[in-house]
């Protein structure tokens, strides 16, 4: 037996780079697996490219995601993935649009989610992994903005959402993990390259 089998597995921020690694790592798993993004066109053909795959385009910082997500496929693991990309310029020449971008998407998605999982809205048992960064950790290069520490908060916030579900006894797992390295082959980590 594969050890996802008969296990929903949703990846909000799926189509590309970490996201659609895990999305393949999940079906060669056995699981049933969602793929959420933005981009109806990389969605279409990551589906193609993976028959079973189900999929749902929507920008998941708006507050109807997750519900909409949730009742498209109720994930046993929930993987919020989806990032803007870090900045590539000094702080003297970055606006404050695009010093907080990944504070708006990365940060926002994983709140939204993180929130409606914390109403109830998952069975027990459930999941719920958050991808950081290690620049959370390391502070990142000066010249990305903000993303060291919208990274961090990730972390944080899944600290402070197992927190909420011990003491709620919803039987729910919040966890972050912080990549060590750079990724070459994601958006991000090509930036960080360049």
């Amino acid at each position: 037996m594969k050890p996802l089998q008969n296990q929903n597995v949703v990846v909000v921020g799926g189509s590309r780079g970490v996201g659609r690694a895990i999305v393949e790592a999940a079906l060669g798993a056995g699981a049933t697996v969602l793929a959420v993004a933005r981009g109806a066109a990389d969605l279409k053909q990551l589906a193609w490219e993976r028959p079973g795959l189900k999929t749902l385009s929507m920008d998941a910082t708006t507050e109807a995601a997750p519900q909409a997500v949730f009742n498209a496929l109720a994930p046993d693991v929930l993987v919020i993935c989806a990032g803007a990309l870090a900045a590539a310029a000094p702080i003297q020449e970055q606006s404050w649009e695009i010093f907080s971008a990944n504070w708006e998407m990365d940060v926002k998605a994983s709140f939204l989610f993180c929130r409606e999982a914390l109403k109830g809205r998952l069975k027990p048992g459930a999941r719920v992994l958050l991808i950081a960064s290690g620049a959370a950790i390391t502070g990142g290069p000066p010249n990305s903005g903000g993303y060291a520490g919208a990274k961090r908060m990730q972390i944080f916030l899944a600290g402070h959402c197992q927190k909420e579900a011990d003491k709620l006894g919803l039987g729910l797992r919040f966890m972050a993990l912080s990549p060590a390295r750079i990724m070459p082959g994601t958006g991000v980590g090509d930036r960080g390259i360049d």
